[in-house]
């Protein structure tokens, strides 16, 4: 769909957007330290940088009233496409402005139009020419799996991502899960260099046409391999294949998609893997963050009748049987319970599951405007000084990663398959299986 359309589509509910600020706050905060839910207001600091400025914006430039500039496209840039915006609004207005379907359909109008900032363009180029963002050959990408061996064909589908493809110093966690399942008697198949971008960045970045061709050559892939299964250790991935890849209409059948986390979840459930207590005081209570794509993300995108009915000469009503892509049916619990197999005590941090605040390692942003993710990360870091723990653990390997850079002494950033690894026996002798929580 081209983007000049999308955008015209949305333009009823853009329109509909009453300025009224609630997409830059929690919506129940417990702080005002802490009351931000969007990192670009952060760092734009006036309202242009917020999701009902952009729609503004958006509006202006379909309905032909404004003009690009350098300033509006900073501005957009900025945007870490979190969809905290999205959460929040839909708390006071459920389905009817519905921000971040508006801020997908304006960055694909900004490609459409020719005006993609040339950092976006960039990124775009290497996932053409290499298959990831980063430009990393293609041969390095599974270096990892060396002497490990894969089915051609089997009915669970490895799925590693590009982020942790190229991170030497996860290799080894990687390696040893993998092992572990493949030791629980899991066939595996695994794609390899031929393991491409899953396409959530294209769309991010407004390059739906990519987008949908990146999705469609993997679910080719997928098919080829006979797999019903795909376990994915991305959090990009998982959100592009539960949320984005219906948005496409892209047909994936009978297919499965589940992230690393509930994948191993269900493999302890089941007897046939579990989790030793992880050893050491530092783990004893830890902080957890829930990452944009793994979390209110990936709920799974379900296409509704969001037209409205105006009512009484002025309200709006809704003809949906039921709001949807509230963002509370993300993958929020799986990573906590794993925390739990090892006897880890979790502590939430102020902004939590789908009112999480996002690290700014996505959408672009630190790539085009370092310093705005650099701001986020720091804003999210400021939250772990109002806890017990001096442990920040991530599920997802970009954050992990982002936040790490920005950390301070003695606060530290964790990635999650950097505890598991240690932790993780194939059986069940004499280790408790915790009960899950839902």
């Amino acid at each position: 769909m081209p983007g000049g359309n999308l955008l015209d589509q949305r333009l009823a509910a853009m329109d509909r957007c009453t300025r009224c600020s609630q997409c830059k706050f929690v919506p129940v905060p417990k702080s005002r330290a802490h009351m931000s839910a969007c990192p670009s207001i952060d760092f734009v600091e006036y309202h242009a940088g917020s999701a009902s400025g952009q729609l503004i914006m958006a509006s202006g430039i379909a309905h032909g009233e404004i003009g690009y500039t350098p300033e509006l496209l900073d501005t957009i840039s900025a945007c870490t496409m979190c969809g905290a915006c999205d959460t929040a609004c839909k708390v006071n207005f459920a389905e009817i402005v519905e921000p971040l379907e508006g801020l997908y359909a304006f960055r694909a109008r900004i490609v459409a139009d020719g005006q993609s900032p040339k950092r976006h363009r960039e990124i775009m180029e290497r996932i053409a020419e290499t298959g990831n963002a980063q430009g990393r050959a293609r041969s390095e990408r599974a270096k990892w799996a060396t002497g490990l061996t894969f089915s051609n064909r089997a009915e669970v589908l490895l799925h590693v991502g590009s982020v942790l493809s190229y991170d030497m110093s996860k290799h080894q966690s990687l390696r040893t899960i993998v092992e572990a399942v493949q030791k629980a008697g899991v066939p595996l198949a695994y794609l390899g260099q031929n393991e491409g971008s899953c396409g959530m960045l294209a769309w991010d970045l407004g390059y739906h046409d990519q987008a949908r061709t990146l999705a469609n050559a993997f679910v080719r892939q997928v098919r080829q391999s006979g797999a019903k299964t795909v376990v994915t250790f991305s959090s990009s991935a998982i959100s592009a294949f539960r949320s984005i890849y219906p948005r496409m209409g892209i047909d994936t059948g009978d297919i499965r998609f589940l992230h690393f986390t509930e994948y191993l979840l269900e493999m302890t459930e089941m007897g046939r893997l579990s989790l030793k207590k992880a050893c050491g005081h530092i783990w004893q209570k830890v902080a957890f963050h829930d990452t944009c794509k793994l979390g209110r993300l990936t709920e799974p995108y379900q296409r509704a009748d969001y037209a409205l009915t105006k009512e009484m000469g002025g309200i709006y009503t809704s003809r949906s049987p039921e709001a949807l892509n509230f963002s509370r049916n993300g993958i929020y619990e799986a990573p906590r319970a794993l925390l739990r197999q090892m006897e880890i005590e979790v502590e939430e941090l102020e902004r939590n599951r789908e009112f999480s605040y996002c690290c700014g390692a996505q959408g672009g942003v630190k790539e085009t405007i370092p310093a705005a993710a650099k701001m986020a990360a720091r804003n999210r870091l400021d939250e772990l000084k109002e806890t017990e723990s001096q442990v920040m653990v991530s599920a997802c390997g970009n954050c992990a990663h982002h936040l790490g850079k920005h950390t301070r002494a003695p606060a530290i950033v964790v990635d999650l398959i950097d505890i598991l690894a240690p932790s993780i026996v194939v059986g069940a002798a004499n280790v408790v299986v915790h009960e899950r929580v839902e």
